[in-house]
């Protein structure tokens, strides 16, 4: 009875009402379950930490703050497993011994070099930009040289055809799709041609989920963009035939996966001559 006489927004608290009349709390059942998934958690942390030290040497993390720019959460547990998905990725594509330097577009506080850096050749290829320039201060404080602070727009701080291979996770997914065809002639720029690189973005199946309106506009125009609080947390969903279109006549596609990356789709793509 209670429920018919509260209001559709109010039925939620008519229902932890409910709960409590029945000598439920929900609220703190709620709190208790959220202890024990953090104290789960920092157990995680504790594990991996412990086998990162063993295997791959002194384990410095950045500092909470840094984590989170590149992640939902700021727990170490979430930037080593990241961190292990796109270093196998970037491995797949580019071998443990890269011939020609591989450009991190979009390197964070280092969760792919993490996992890449016991590789000697590619702590000799490896290089890493990003617009976070207290990331990268802090990655230089660990010993790492080849890692700049880039622009949120072109030019990158490098010279024309520098690199022989690209990754860039989850960068484009952040950039206003009026400036992907801007950015990719960037890329094409900075990579000898020929060569290969990874990109991974929001496409239709996050779309999909959005509001209406962001799936009108989506659907409408091939792209959608939402603003969200956070360090360079908008999110940009583009179509497959959106991205081709950005970048023709300036890459071939080696390969299109939907979801290969988490949520994210994935182009392989070739420089063109």
């Amino acid at each position: 009875m209670l429920k018919r006489l509260v209001p559709q927004r109010g039925r939620r608290l008519a229902a932890n009402m409910i709960e409590v009349a029945r000598g439920r709390d929900p609220v703190a059942e709620v709190a208790a379950l959220t202890r024990r998934a953090r104290t789960a958690e920092s157990q995680a942390d504790n594990v991996i930490r412990a086998l990162v030290e063993r295997h791959y040497g002194a384990c410095q993390v950045p500092p909470p703050a840094l984590r989170l720019n590149v992640g939902m959460v700021d727990t170490e547990l979430n930037f080593w497993s990241k961190g292990i998905a796109s270093s196998r990725i970037a491995l797949r594509e580019f071998g443990t011994a890269p011939s020609a330097p591989v450009l991190d577009w979009g390197c964070g506080s280092g969760r792919t070099l993490f996992w890449l850096r016991c590789h000697p050749a590619w702590m000799t290829r490896y290089h890493g930009c990003d617009v976070d320039s207290e990331a990268i201060a802090w990655l230089q404080s660990q010993g790492y040289r080849q890692v700049e602070v880039c622009g949120d727009q072109p030019p990158l701080p490098y010279p024309d055809g520098f690199f022989g291979g690209l990754v860039a996770f989850s960068v484009l997914s952040h950039i206003h799709a009026r400036l992907h065809r801007t950015w990719y002639e960037e890329l094409h720029r900075v990579l000898a041609p020929g060569v290969k690189a990874y990109i991974t973005l929001l496409g239709s199946g996050v779309a999909s989920a959005m509001p209406t309106n962001v799936r009108t506009s989506f659907d409408r125009d091939g792209w959608a963009y939402v603003e969200r609080a956070g360090h360079y947390k908008h999110t940009s969903m583009v179509s497959e035939a959106f991205s081709r279109a950005a970048f023709e006549g300036l890459f071939d596609v080696e390969r299109f996966v939907v979801g290969e990356y988490g949520n994210m789709d994935t182009f392989v793509l070739r420089r063109r001559d």
